[in-house]
């Protein structure tokens, strides 16, 4: 179960070519402490780097003085004004012992980010001052390619964390997947407490009945209700709204299975009690049964929260703004026809499920003794 974990961890400190090569990488060349150092002295901040107006980086390369090798800031594709490539002059000087690229940033603006590429030639010995993040074969030349020549301590190691920030309105995805989710915990915890206690607690004619036809309705695929729900709220005007990312999943059967079974669990002698000093269901719900059933009540809502944080085909179908999409939508954003940024997928995975594990260690307790005491495997 940890290797999957750490994969993931592993996979968002990855280069592009790194995450791609068929060769497993174990341990990033950004996981590295001794790159950090080296990264530190790039870039204008010791920590995340940069090359402000009128300021110069140099990257010293060690090797004999010929054949000299080639450097360019590349330029984004179908641009016609790159800011980066156009602002930042580069320079090969020869140096002791070596070669040193120097690039000056000519424009008024700041560059947070400064891609590079050197042409290496392919019988000098190489010992680049840090790892590239690609390294290809061209002609007589090694094509070495940074996506960031001065990113200094922190960009260079959460770079891809700091691109899948930027590459989609997060804070938004967040707002709406925590109200989405919590709306629903704490009116589907409402609605479940008073319908399974009534089926655990009240008497009444076919109880069981409808207790199995509930049940029953557990047996009906949710992909089935996909069509007919889409119909219902498209006529009911709700489509991209949060009524339909939050209405058609309020009642749970689940839910209400859960809570009977733990209402089941309680005392009866402490409900004949209450009925002896005149208290009423709705009291024997609420001052009896809701705070003893704690432990159940925190397991339906980390269940209730975690499908709703994690859904991802119904907020696909209903919503079509960026404004109400979640952040299991925000993820499809580094997966394309042209392929996937796995660095970036996986970083940006990182921290949408951050939230969830920290949420589990806070409530593992109370989830631990509800799945107890329901007799649940």
């Amino acid at each position: 179960m940890a290797f999957p974990f750490y994969w993931m961890l592993a996979t968002s400190f990855k280069s592009p070519q790194e995450a791609l090569q068929a060769e497993p990488v174990w341990v990033p060349e950004r996981m590295k402490p001794v790159n950090w150092l080296k990264a530190a002295r790039l870039g204008d901040s010791p920590l995340f780097g940069g090359l402000g107006p009128g300021r110069s980086v140099a990257l010293f390369f060690p090797g004999p003085e010929a054949p000299p090798p080639r450097a360019l800031v590349p330029r984004s594709p179908g641009a016609f004004f790159d800011p980066v490539a156009d602002g930042t002059r580069v320079e090969v000087v020869r140096g002791e012992g070596g070669w040193w690229v120097r690039l000056t940033n000519t424009g008024e603006a700041g560059f947070r980010r400064v891609p590079l590429v050197v042409l290496w030639p392919k019988g000098v010995p190489l010992e680049p001052p840090l790892p590239p993040d690609a390294r290809r074969s061209q002609g007589e030349y090694w094509r070495l390619e940074w996506v960031n020549a001065v990113p200094g301590a922190l960009g260079y190691v959460f770079h891809n964390y700091l691109e899948a920030w930027d590459a989609a309105p997060w804070g938004r995805y967040f707002f709406v997947s925590f109200f989405t989710a919590s709306v629903q915990v704490a009116v589907g915890l409402f609605l479940a407490a008073l319908a399974a206690f009534a089926l655990a607690r009240i008497p009444f004619p076919g109880k069981e009945a409808v207790f199995v036809l509930v049940l029953a309705t557990m047996m009906v695929p949710g992909e089935v209700l996909l069509i007919p729900n889409y119909v219902l709220l498209a006529r009911l005007g709700w489509l991209d709204t949060f009524y339909a990312l939050i209405v058609p999943w309020l009642a749970s059967v689940f839910g209400i299975f859960l809570l009977r079974q733990f209402y089941l669990s309680l005392p009866q002698d402490l409900f004949d009690a209450a009925r002896i000093d005149g208290a009423g269901y709705l009291t024997q719900l609420f001052r009896i049964a809701l705070p003893l059933s704690v432990p159940g009540l925190v397991s339906y809502g980390i269940f209730t929260f975690l499908g709703a944080y994690n859904a991802l085909l119904w907020p696909l179908i209903v919503t079509q703004s960026p404004d109400m999409r979640t952040v299991q939508l925000g993820l499809l954003a580094f997966v394309s026809e042209a392929g996937s940024d796995y660095g970036a997928l996986m970083a940006a995975s990182a921290f949408v499920i951050a939230p969830v594990v920290l949420g589990y260690f806070v409530a593992q307790r109370q989830f631990i003794q509800g799945i107890a005491r329901t007799g649940l495997r």
